[in-house]
Order: C-alpha cells, then sequence, then structure tokens
C-alpha cells in the first residue's frame, strides 16, 4: 500500500482493464483478480466496460477528456458512479491535460481543466468522491493546478516504464506528496515487443529467477510507483501481482534506470498548454 496526502492508502497493484470490452471477459477477469488479492481496478468511460465491473466491483475511475468542463464532469462522474452502483469511488483521475477536439494551444484547455478539477472537488466535499487525482499531467499542469486547488491531488497516472523513466516528473510529485501511477508498464501493445526484447531487462530477469513483466513491474515498485498492468489472461494475474518475494538490487536497478530514452508508447502530453 502507498500512502496518499489524505491520510488514504492506495494498492501498490491493480489491474488495467484498458481495452478489456467483452462482458464476459472482463467480469472474469475482475472476478479473479480480486480473488488473487488485488483491491485497484482502473477504468475509464472511454473504456466501455464500467458497467461489466459494476456488476463486479470498482476502485478506480477516470472520466473522458470530452467530458471537460465546469458542469460536464460532474455529470459524466455521476453517470458513472451509477454504471458502477457504487455509492461512491474511491478516486477519480482527470484523463488528459487536454480536451477532445481543441488544438493542444488552445487556452480554452486550461481554462476546462480547471473547471473539471473544480467539479471534482465539490463531489469530493459531497462524499463521492474519496480521493481526487490526475493523468499524464507534466510538472506544468501540476504547477497551474497547485496554483488553484482546495483539494491536493492524491495521484498523478503516467506513462512510466524503462524507456520512460520520466525522473524529473516522479520527483516532483514525490515533492509535493502526489503519487505517480504508471500505466503502460509493460509497454502496452505497441512497446511490448521491445521491451521483451531488451538484452538487459532479459539479463536481470535470468538472474532473479523472474520473468520480464515481473521485472518491469517490480523496477516501478521500487520507485515507490502504483502500477497497474493490463492483462485479459487470468493465468498472468497471479505472477502480476507476486512481487514482494524478491528484491532488485541497486546496481541492477541502476542499470535499469539507464536505459531510458525518452520513448513514449502511448500518448504525449508536453505540448498542452
Amino acid at each position: 500500500m502507498l500512502s496518499l496526502n489524505n491520510g488514504l492508502k492506495i494498492p501498490a497493484i491493480g489491474l488495467g482493464t484498458y481495452l478489456i470490452k467483452d462482458r464476459d471477459v472482463c467480469k472474469q477477469i475482475v472476478t479473479q483478480s480480486l480473488r488473487t488479492g488485488y483491491r485497484l481496478i482502473d477504468t475509464a468511460n472511454a473504456y466501455q466496460n464500467e458497467e461489466y465491473i459494476g456488476e463486479v466491483i470498482e476502485n478506480l475511475h477516470e472520466f473522458d477528456t470530452s467530458d471537460q468542463g465546469r458542469g460536464k464532469c460532474r455529470t459524466a462522474v455521476l453517470e458513472s458512479i451509477a454504471k458502477l452502483k457504487t455509492p461512491y469511488v474511491d478516486l477519480v483521475l482527470i484523463h488528459w491535460p487536454g480536451v477532445r477536439g481543441l488544438d493542444q494551444s488552445d487556452p480554452k484547455n486550461s481554462e476546462l481543466r480547471k473547471g473539471s478539477y473544480q467539479d471534482l472537488e465539490d463531489l469530493h466535499s459531497e462524499g463521492l468522491i474519496k480521493s481526487i487525482g490526475v493523468s499524464n499531467y507534466m510538472i506544468k499542469h501540476m504547477e497551474e493546478l497547485l496554483n488553484h486547488c482546495k483539494v491536493l491531488p492524491t495521484v498523478n497516472q503516467v506513462e512510466f516504464h524503462p524507456l520512460l523513466y520520466q525522473k524529473e516528473l516522479l520527483e516532483y510529485c514525490e515533492g509535493k506528496g502526489v503519487v505517480i501511477q504508471a500505466y503502460s508498464s509493460l509497454g502496452a501493445v505497441k512497446g511490448w515487443q521491445i521491451l521483451s526484447q531488451n538484452e538487459t531487462l532479459i539479463k536481470v530477469a535470468k538472474k532473479y529467477e523472474r520473468s520480464v513483466p515481473q521485472i518491469l513491474l517490480k523496477w516501478g515498485l521500487q520507485h515507490n510507483v502504483c502500477v497497474i498492468p493490463k492483462t485479459s489472461r487470468v493465468e498472468n494475474l497471479k505472477p502480476n501481482f507476486e512481487l514482494y518475494d524478491f528484491e532488485i538490487s541497486k546496481e541492477d536497478m541502476a542499470l535499469i534506470d539507464a536505459l531510458n530514452s525518452n520513448t513514449r508508447f502511448c500518448w504525449d502530453p508536453n505540448n498542452i498548454v
């Protein structure tokens, strides 16, 4: 468990559900993940699986960037709570600092994400959200947010893996008491083939008698990052979760850190004003 700046705790390992749109597969994976010990499920209304997860249980939620802006965000969250069949959600994230349909340089991006955050603050005060977070926020977005927010963000979910070791952002967020949560820890669809064939990662995995995915996830955990690996295969749930019976040495952590090449396999928020 990782401590949040509001006194609550968040599981260090969760289940990602991006692209799991089949009802039966989604319900099977979520159900089995809970039996395995997972207590954090990551979803978003854009994933089109909230209702399926709502038939099981839900701990974390993001809303789509088309729902940015004062009022629209509130409506989106209330709709999601209804789909999830829960009286509240533990954590809601603003999924992206920009707005779908707006140019990245449009100043309305800043105005609308501020309004969205204010909606989340209202829902927090009403007890419908236990914690507020953001996603894909770079340092400039975090600085802007911290200048106006009344409720501190607890989490910043970003792409984070050895080829995109965002050390400066990690240290900034740690200094502000904000937990970094990693998506695409395994490189997602685009990057998995690259990471899985990396000689350094293969060498380290053999040394510890672990798989490359376990090394990637453990590397994140040892940087005090929350990881939410996505899988649609039940057989992957247990190895992705059993990561506390070994430790990567400082020397090997440094070897993995050195793989950074600022390579993104997903979206780049740097140019959003």
